[in-house]
This record gives C-alpha cells, sequence and structure tokens, in this order.
C-alpha cells in the first residue's frame, strides 16, 4: 500500500491508473519510454487509463518503478486476473500493434522492361554491380495518400 507523502513531492498516480498503464503496456510490447510517449499521443490511451482531463502523464520512471514496486509475481498475478476478467466477458485479449505507417519517399526507378521483369521475380539483372545494386529500393511501390501519388 502506498503512503501518503508527509510534505511536498508529487502525490502518486492512483494504483488502477498504474494498472492500466502496465496492461497496455504488455499488450502493446511497449517499453516505458514509448509507453510515456503513447501517452502524451494517444487520446485513447489517455482515457484507457483515466488521464483524459490530467494535465500530466507519468514519465517512463514512474512507470519502471510501479513495475518494479510489483515485481515479476504481482505482474504476472495482475495478468492472470485482467485475462480471467476478459474471458468472463466473452472476449479473448490479444496482443496489439503499433505501426508507424509514415511514407519515406524513394528516388524513383529506371529500369529497362527486361531489368523490370527480373527484379518482379525478386532476383537481381546479371550486369548490376554491387554499388548500382545498393541504389535500388526493390521494395519501393507506388501508393496513393489524399489524392495524392507517392513512391517509396
Amino acid at each position: 500500500p502506498l503512503k501518503d507523502q508527509p510534505k511536498g513531492g508529487r502525490p502518486p498516480y492512483p494504483i488502477e491508473t498504474m494498472v492500466r498503464i502496465v496492461v497496455l503496456k504488455r499488450l502493446y510490447g511497449l517499453s516505458d519510454e514509448q509507453m510515456e510517449f503513447q501517452l502524451l499521443d494517444r487520446m485513447s490511451f489517455k482515457r484507457f487509463c483515466g488521464l483524459e482531463h490530467s494535465r500530466t502523464v507519468p514519465d517512463r520512471t514512474t512507470i519502471w518503478l510501479f513495475e518494479n514496486r510489483i515485481g515479476a509475481a504481482g505482474a504476472q498475478a495482475l495478468f492472470e486476473a485482467v485475462k480471467r476478467q476478459i474471458e468472463r466477458k466473452g472476449y479473448i485479449a490479444r496482443g496489439g500493434q503499433i505501426v508507424d505507417a509514415t511514407l519515406v519517399r524513394a528516388p524513383r526507378q529506371h529500369l529497362s522492361r527486361e531489368e523490370r521483369e527480373i527484379v518482379e521475380q525478386r532476383a537481381m539483372p546479371r550486369g548490376w554491380s554491387p554499388a548500382k545494386r545498393r541504389q535500388k529500393d526493390l521494395d519501393a511501390t507506388w501508393t496513393k495518400k489524399h489524392g495524392k501519388s507517392y513512391y517509396g
């Protein structure tokens, strides 16, 4: 149990908030730094953790200290309890992924028809030097974002 701080210092975040942060952190496989960033960046994370009206979010050190305080056995017990509650409601908890979908531009490829056919078969044209191979981004494709075409 947390004791009230005698004088000074920031009051601790509620235990329920910290438990929810740890659940999200483990569910998405985030580091303490990434969790802090996501709490600052994502309203859905703030809402889930009860921080939507808060001016501050727990920093990485606070998250790390809380996890260390509950320990590995405490974290395991916590996740077993959360899993039971989720299953009781008829849901299945699966780990999520946060994907950075930023478009990264690549130089347009100037390939001959024969070279393009070889590259589409996931092979390298025979006459390409190692330096030329390093300059070609073979995974780049055309896509559209907001009606504008990008190659990358």
